[in-house]
């Protein structure tokens, strides 16, 4: 970021936080909940499958999580079904301090596909991949989620510590993110290797993704915490030159807050060339409410890029975040390592 830009940062923050303790002697924290908004509450539902129905249609499962070992992983299950004659994909990628370790993607026929439309339950050939249910005691979502194949297999248990949500886009489709931040722990093998892991995670779905998402040109998402708090944000290019940015605040334990659409600014910068395409290396969100003030840069880490079912032109980033978050003059540090997506249909 720029000296001036970032003095000005600086600045606001100062004056922003005097300005709350101003209106708020004691400090007291913002319960978040969901005010007049375009998401709603989540619901084990939810995150079953919604396929089956309308045609052509793509639909998605993401997990990813960040170890204290130093490792991080992102895996999933993708459908993709064009006029009955359907595939399904699992993905599982690992990398050790932000490098790709190994990248294992397997193809199955959609008839090898068992999943719920109640529950978050699929099986693939007879293997149970995912399984979500609901804690009622403590109020939280568990998943159990497990990949193998020949080079390694994952087994790991993502219990929610954050309040999930989910949000109807202007295309039709639906994401829904489960998970905003959970604690992870499991086991992964590696060349007949295990070890014990635990860290932190996210869990979305995304389904109903048909003719009209691929019409965008693509979006940018990710996710950034702080000790209490987590954004999970978006920038959905409708064109090259237009953008709908997306940002949901939780509290960890707690509830969630919708950040309007125009109070929140994105920004690229260090672009370069990656797979014939033009990519950015640094980002910056921010915004400016009445009860939230943040402002986060994230520095890119490393690359990795992959094709999509042909067409989709993915970029997984690892990158490093570091700004503030404040909230009813309650103000936290972010700095830590995230996984973020660049998106591009074209």
């Amino acid at each position: 970021m720029a000296p001036r830009k970032r003095m000005i940062s600086v600045l606001s923050v100062v004056l922003f936080c005097t300005i709350l303790s101003s209106l708020s002697a004691n400090g007291s924290l913002l319960t978040l909940h969901h005010q007049t908004s375009s998401i709603d509450d989540i619901t084990l539902h939810d995150d079953a499958f919604h396929g089956r129905g309308n045609l052509p249609f793509i639909e998605w499962w993401y997990f990813d999580a960040k170890l204290d070992n130093g490792y991080s992983l992102v895996l999933g299950v993708q459908v993709l079904n064009i006029f009955a004659r359907g595939i399904v994909t699992t993905r599982l990628t690992l990398y050790d301090k932000e490098s790709v370790l190994l990248k294992n993607y397997e193809k199955y026929f959609l008839r090898d596909l068992s999943a719920s439309s109640d529950i978050p339950s699929v099986y693939i050939e007879g293997n149970q991949v995912i399984l979500g249910s609901y804690d009622a005691v403590n109020d939280r979502f568990v998943y159990n989620v497990n990949i193998q194949n020949p080079e390694s297999s994952v087994s790991l248990q993502f219990v929610g510590c954050t309040k999930g949500w989910k949000r109807q886009q202007q295309t039709g489709d639906w994401w829904a993110v489960i998970l905003p931040r959970a604690n992870v722990t499991g086991t992964i093998t590696i060349n007949n290797t295990t070890m014990n892991v635990n860290g932190t995670g996210y869990h979305d779905h995304n389904w109903g993704i048909g003719a009209r998402v691929a019409m965008h040109f693509g979006w940018f998402w990710g996710t950034c915490s702080s000790t209490n708090y987590t954004v999970t944000w978006a920038e959905i290019q409708t064109t090259r030159l237009t953008q709908i940015p997306i940002m949901v605040l939780n509290t960890k334990n707690g509830g969630y807050l919708e950040i309007p659409s125009d109070t929140i600014w994105f920004s690229t910068e260090n672009i370069s060339f990656d797979h014939f395409r033009r990519v950015p290396w640094f980002f910056s969100i921010e915004t400016v409410t009445e009860h939230v003030f943040l402002i986060i840069d994230m520095e890119v880490i490393s690359v990795d890029h992959t094709d999509m079912f042909g067409f989709i032109k993915y970029w997984r980033y690892h990158v490093r975040c570091s700004g503030t978050i404040v909230v009813d003059g309650h103000m936290e540090t972010v700095d830590g390592i995230s996984i973020m997506e660049y998106l591009r249909f074209r």
